[in-house]
């Protein structure tokens, strides 16, 4: 490319970018500072804005990572997403097993956000819309994606959200949650028991990268009536988090 036609800024937006993607942990302000060998107001203006329309996020460490925007461009440029490509096959083995709806999500802006679905074979079945999100407190997906967070960043999340009564079953006070999520992290994997619709149940377990850190989750969902407790537990249950476990592997994640 010719001296005339280079755009300074934009160069240094595609160093900072490349800064933080070649990162195997979420970069701080400073490291990209060392990385780019930019001046650090220049990092944090180019950032801010980077920021502001999803290239990159910023974690509650102050820690930034490759964002949302990116990773739907390259879903519309129909490139692979390590975590979506590698989970794919073992989303349609769930389905195949349970006939039930199996999604895979991410945690994003304080909610679930769906990046994969396996639709159950029913005609009555349970979907959600791949980019469409969903609320925390009331999903087995939100549950587990919340695991490494610590009780002060999950009771801001609730606040932040809210904690909508979606039926008899939802929980709707921190207290609750933080009750549930204790019993979450000693078995390894959530229970939906009706508490986002009256009509269903669902069972999620986390996906972990190469640092330990929590990058996404896989839910299966079903009718209540079909979808048994019981069938869950018993049955569902170490199968999914067989998967779940050697997608975290194929990352690099050692247990």
């Amino acid at each position: 490319m010719s001296n005339s036609l280079a755009v300074q800024s934009l160069h240094r937006a595609f160093d900072i970018l490349e800064a933080i993607g070649n990162s195997v942990a979420p970069a701080s302000l400073k490291e990209i500072t060392e990385t780019t060998g930019l001046p650090k107001s220049t990092v944090y203006r180019l950032i801010s804005n980077l920021e502001a329309r999803d290239y990159v996020s910023c974690d509650n460490n102050g820690k930034y990572r490759l964002g949302f925007q990116l990773f739907m461009m390259s879903q519309w440029a129909e490139k692979d997403f390590e975590v979506k490509r590698v989970a794919r096959t073992f989303l349609e083995s769930l389905n195949e097993f349970t006939k039930e709806t199996v999604h895979l999500g991410i945690f994003w802006k304080n909610r679930v956000l769906y990046v994969d679905t396996v639709e159950s074979p029913h005609a009555l079945r349970l979907v959600a819309k791949v980019g469409s999100t969903n609320s925390v407190h009331c999903t087995a997906l939100g549950k587990v994606l919340l695991l490494k967070h610590s009780e002060e960043e999950i009771c801001e999340i609730l606040e932040e959200q809210g904690m909508e009564k979606r039926t008899e079953y939802t929980l709707c006070s921190p207290v609750d949650y933080l009750r549930e999520m204790a019993v979450v992290s000693k078995v390894g994997y959530a229970l939906d028991k009706r508490e986002s619709e009256m009509d269903s149940r669902c069972v999620g377990a986390p996906i972990y990268n190469n640092t330990g850190e929590i990058v996404a989750a896989i839910s299966i969902s079903g009718l209540a009536n079909r979808f048994s407790h019981d069938f869950i537990v018993k049955e569902v249950v170490s199968k999914l988090l067989d998967s779940t476990a050697r997608i975290s592997k194929v990352l690099g994640y050692i247990d």
